[in-house]
């Protein structure tokens, strides 16, 4: 009797695993569906912007001489930075030649991507530059997926499409699949949401904490989760219990960002004997701290006077970082008063990160890890057929702009 009634248990137990396995499995399908023909979509695309605007018609002839121009096309700008951390590690103060006087220029970028690069180049044996792109694929593709689902959580289906393709279709989309960490902070932001909104407290701070190992101003992040953990309490309920459970779960959100922080700051101190070195460096790119004014009053004659078309005093990305701020500010706005207060707040903090600052710079870039800038948009856009084919005849030429200035090395001058 007692073997037939654990053999019926034990058949309970794994139907309802299977069960529970076959729901799971179907609610992520589409998201990861959609995650991976984007990401593929967006490769095969800018691949051939890039190819044309590097190679130009003679590009099939390049690549058939050598193939692996398809991935050392994107070996520009930041990507020497993150591959040289990830094959070397930080180098100490102490150096010769351009970064002889103070701390080096790579502290500037935080260790957690260039530290998946060299466990995808040791695992996989392949170069530093396909792992990290490799990196970035994979990154992609959990972010996308998540990014859909949580737009399907607070939008429904149709929206949530349109915010992966708002997301595609954003001009600087491309940083997703290069060698740069904003798909893996796109992936990390997304999933400390998703994991703060079923109450998994202490994974959403491991994943705010390698945020901030990722871009260091990204421990903003933090403080949108606290509003999700605050508005995630249980209302009316006054036991003793319950007044617990909101700030054991404010601890577990905010102590793995405050570890990783305190840890960074002692290895600085150690490296470069300036706990803040990775802050401090920013100054060797021209960025201080200073009032939003300060920043209004030279970016503003910079436009007004088209010194951004001259590339020697500043750049045309200053343009697009200019409206890509104003942009945000408008998003931060209405997510706040029409979706989350959460993401209101998250795009609030960034904008402010932005701002108070002496000038602009890559935030056109920076907003790819902002989510929820694109969940608004498309709660915006949606509906409207004129304003989504306003956004991407805006988006699209803007896109092929910047791939071609990336891969031709004039970015950012």
């Amino acid at each position: 009797m007692f073997p037939a009634v654990s053999e019926a248990v034990a058949h309970r137990r794994r139907t309802a695993s299977s069960e529970r396995i076959s729901a799971l499995a179907a609610r992520w399908r589409r998201p990861f569906l959609i995650a991976l023909g984007v990401t593929v979509g967006l490769r095969v695309v800018s691949e051939l912007v890039a190819l044309v605007s590097a190679y130009g018609v003679a590009f099939p002839h390049v690549v058939a001489h050598d193939p692996h121009t398809l991935i050392e096309v994107w070996n520009q700008w930041d990507t020497g930075f993150y591959l040289s951390i990830a094959a070397h590690g930080y180098p100490a103060a102490r150096l010769t030649g351009a970064h002889a006087a103070g701390n080096p220029l790579f502290i500037a970028f935080g260790p957690l991507y260039p530290t998946a690069i060299r466990l995808v180049h040791v695992v996989t044996g392949t170069g530093l530059l396909l792992a990290g792109q490799l990196v970035s694929a994979l990154s992609m593709v959990v972010a996308v997926a998540g990014l859909v689902h949580l737009a399907e959580k607070d939008e429904g289906h149709s929206r949530s499409g349109t915010t992966a393709m708002l997301l595609v279709a954003f001009p600087t989309a491309f940083f997703l699949l290069a060698d740069y960490p904003d798909s893996m902070a796109l992936a990390l932001a997304v999933w400390a949401f998703i994991a703060v909104r079923n109450r998994y407290w202490v994974l959403a701070g491991l994943a705010a904490a390698g945020l901030f190992l990722t871009k260091y101003y990204l421990a903003i992040v933090v403080v949108a989760l606290l509003v999700e953990v605050w508005e995630a309490r249980s209302p009316g309920d006054h036991r003793a219990r319950s007044r617990r459970e909101p700030l054991l779960a404010a601890v577990a959100v905010v102590v793995p960002t405050l570890a990783a922080g305190v840890g960074w700051m002692v290895f600085c101190a150690r490296r470069y004997g300036d706990a803040l070195a990775f802050v401090h460096i920013q100054s060797r790119w021209g960025r201080h701290f200073a009032f939003p004014w300060t920043l209004v009053w030279r970016t503003g004659g910079d436009l007004i006077h088209l010194r951004f078309l001259d590339t020697s005093t500043a750049s045309v990305m200053e343009l697009f970082d200019s409206v890509t701020v104003v942009l945000l500010i408008g998003v931060a706005v209405y997510s706040y008063l029409r979706i989350r207060r959460s993401y209101g707040v998250m795009l609030g903090l960034a904008a402010c990160a932005f701002t108070f600052q002496t000038i602009l710079y890559s935030e056109t870039r920076e907003v790819l890890a902002l989510f929820p800038f694109f969940i608004g948009g498309a709660r915006w856009v949606d509906g409207h057929p004129w304003r989504e084919r306003a956004v991407l005849a805006c988006f699209l030429p803007a896109s092929y702009f910047l791939i071609s200035r990336f891969v031709t090395n004039h970015f950012a001058g």
